[in-house]
């Protein structure tokens, strides 16, 4: 499968030389004859900057993964381990221009967000084309992007908050809460009563960002949302604005910490907390639920109570509730002695505790004890699910078994789109990496080409 860009000569490093027949095959579209004339005068000229960029252009351009990965392999080896951030970011672009021409929404989507991320500013007027979409999501998501750059943008964004694509309205709203601010008030307060509620989510998260005091009493009366999420977004966006009624806020606060839902019980101690209502965060550090009474205790000053809801939450029977544990301990029980319950949990019968106990020794600058259990999860082939992640963590640390195991994972089939790009999102430039930009997955490509562009970025 072929998914190539003919791209000039302008971006070889000229357009004569020892390059000069492997480009011109290559803009005929003759792109395994391109490689092999690359190959011929690389053979004779090994140090050619501009043949090793054709020779991976072309194994791009005939969908070769492993010829990408072998032939950057091979031109980095030249750059004595440096990278070509100017041809990676090249190639990043090309890809996603390829996308925004692509028939997929996600795909579009997916590649104006990284457009916009990395700043490529050559693609700008596709973006903008985007505008014209057939699908509302490709043409909020394209007006977000240029809003700032574009006269007929802001027209577009405000359009789409009336979309009938409810996902288009919650793009919208998104990106005028971040962009435009406290000028778009009126439009968020409005969006907070849409009939869908992850546009409700959204209005509510950025008036509270915002501090809109206006909003207040429509925050409030969300907070009896039938939606669990419009519910821990209206606690915590009525926790950011406040409101002089202390007495009432802490009536608030008590409500949302007895809701049926966890995210709401914790937006609910955000709400105490603001209103300064220490004896409820002292009552519900005793809660039944660990990680509520974690979070209470921590809000209420840590000592003794947060100390024992760390050890319930650690001695829980569910996993999830015990990585907890390790997630909040810096916070409950400060350094010294969230190392020491890592330690603890890095013995843990679960795996994904132990990492989560493992993140922590790391963060503490105990390197190798981290590594030794990222390492024996990276070698256990029945945790695929955490592999990657452990692959992840390792490269964090410098660790070149993270990073040969991410350059493998990229380019292993085997491992399945998800995982692919998963590793492809790894924010390490690696040939495999590169090789992802042929991958037969086009989420695969695209998310290989965001990583790409975000890293060349500077």
């Amino acid at each position: 499968m072929h998914r190539s860009v003919v791209i000039g000569c302008l971006v070889f490093l000229g357009c004569g030389g020892h390059a000069q027949r492997a480009v011109a095959l290559y803009e005929t579209g003759d792109y395994a004859g391109a490689a092999r004339a690359a190959d011929a005068e690389l053979a004779a000229h090994p140090g050619d900057e501009a043949l090793w960029q054709m020779r991976v252009r072309a194994a791009l351009a005939q969908g070769d993964g492993p010829g990408v990965a072998k032939a950057y392999a091979a031109y980095r080896g030249q750059l004595e381990g440096d990278d070509d951030r100017e041809l990676l970011r090249d190639l990043a672009t090309a890809t996603l221009g390829q996308a925004l021409a692509s028939p997929s929404v996600k795909l579009k989507i997916a590649a104006i967000e990284a457009i916009e991320a990395a700043e490529l500013q050559g693609l700008a007027e596709q973006v903008a084309q985007r505008m014209a979409d057939d699908d509302d999501r490709v043409v909020a998501a394209a007006a977000v992007a240029v809003l700032r750059g574009y006269p007929q943008a802001p027209q577009a964004a405000g359009d789409m908050l009336h979309s009938e694509d409810a996902e288009a309205r919650r793009i919208a709203v998104d990106g005028i809460g971040k962009k435009v601010g406290k000028l778009a008030l009126s439009d968020l307060e409005t969006a907070a009563g849409d009939a869908d509620p992850r546009v409700r989510r959204a209005a509510l998260r950025w008036l509270g960002q915002l501090k809109d005091t206006d909003a207040v009493a429509l925050v409030t009366q969300r907070l009896s949302d039938p939606d669990d999420a419009v519910r821990a977004a209206a606690a915590s966006a009525l926790a950011r604005i406040g409101m002089p009624d202390t007495a009432r806020l802490a009536a608030l606060g008590k409500a949302a910490a007895g809701d049926r839902a966890l995210a709401v019980r914790i937006a609910g101690i955000e709400l105490l907390v603001v209103a300064h209502a220490r004896a409820e965060l002292a009552a519900l550090a005793e809660d039944p639920d660990p990680v509520v009474a974690v979070e209470a205790a921590i809000a209420a000053g840590g000592g003794a109570p947060a100390a024992r809801a760390i050890e319930r939450a650690a001695a829980a029977a569910e996993w999830n509730v015990r990585a907890a544990a390790a997630n909040l301990a810096v916070r409950a029980l400060g350094k010294p002695a969230a190392v020491a319950l890592a330690h603890k949990l890095v013995t843990d019968a679960e795996p994904a505790v132990q990492v989560a106990a493992a993140r922590v020794l790391a963060h503490a600058g105990e390197s190798q004890a981290a590594a030794a259990v990222f390492g024996a999860v990276l070698g256990n082939p029945a945790l695929r699910g955490l592999r990657v992640d452990a692959a992840l963590d390792l490269a964090a640390l410098g660790d070149p078994r993270g990073v040969q195991a991410l350059d493998d994972a990229v380019r292993d089939a085997a491992h399945g789109s998800a995982a692919r790009a998963a590793a492809a999102a790894a924010h390490r430039i690696t040939p495999g990496l590169v090789a992802a930009l042929a991958d037969d997955s086009a989420a695969v490509r695209v998310e290989a080409a965001t990583a790409l562009a975000m890293l060349t970025r500077h």
